[in-house]
């Protein structure tokens, strides 16, 4: 438990590190734009707290023992950056740490873009993608594999409320994911 919380404290640290300006401009076609969104978020963002949950895995594609024998409770959490972009959307970069279905620590270090409607006063829903990289011992000992998600999202004023599925296959994948970020 004590090295799960350790490596959450480091992940949280090395985002606190100033950054260092890129240029964007001189990056392969199709790099440079994600290059400018990404420095754009980090030299222009708001920070945020994020907090994992729950990894609910798929009954319908489980054996009723790999179900019994998962963790579900996907407690940690990380740090991040976000910012508006127009018309109340948003984009995001973050770095997160959490226990995996095996209770041993998994990270993503990723970007999201969403895009938002109002509901009622502060409260707006929100549909977009995630993308970056996760790194994970259970599956890849811990060698970075690349993700895009879909992404469903619920924003209350600096609280947000996030899901992401995760595809996969017979007892693989199939996991909704559940995490929030509170805004400072």
């Amino acid at each position: 438990m004590l090295k799960k919380i350790w490596a959450i404290c480091l992940l949280a640290a090395t985002l606190a590190l100033p950054a260092k300006a890129v240029e964007c401009e001189n990056w392969w076609w199709g790099f440079d734009a994600a290059c400018s969104h990404i420095s754009g978020t980090w030299n222009e963002g708001t920070g945020g707290l994020y907090l994992t949950g729950y990894a609910w895995h798929n009954r319908a594609t489980y054996d009723k023992e790999n179900i019994d024998s998962y963790n579900e409770f996907a407690y940690g959490g990380g740090l991040g950056y976000h910012r508006p972009i127009g018309n109340g959307n948003e984009e995001m970069i973050y770095a997160i740490g959490f226990a995996d279905s095996h209770e041993q620590p998994q990270f993503h270090v990723g970007y999201g873009h969403m895009w938002y409607w109002n509901v009622a006063g502060p409260l707006r829903a929100g549909a977009g993608w995630t993308g970056g990289v996760f790194f994970r011992n259970s599956d890849f000992n811990y060698l970075p594999v690349p993700f895009v998600l879909p992404m469903l999202g619920v924003k209350y004023d600096k609280t947000n409320f996030y899901a992401t599925y995760i595809p996969g296959g017979k007892n693989n994948g199939n996991v909704l994911f559940l995490f929030a970020r509170f805004d400072y």
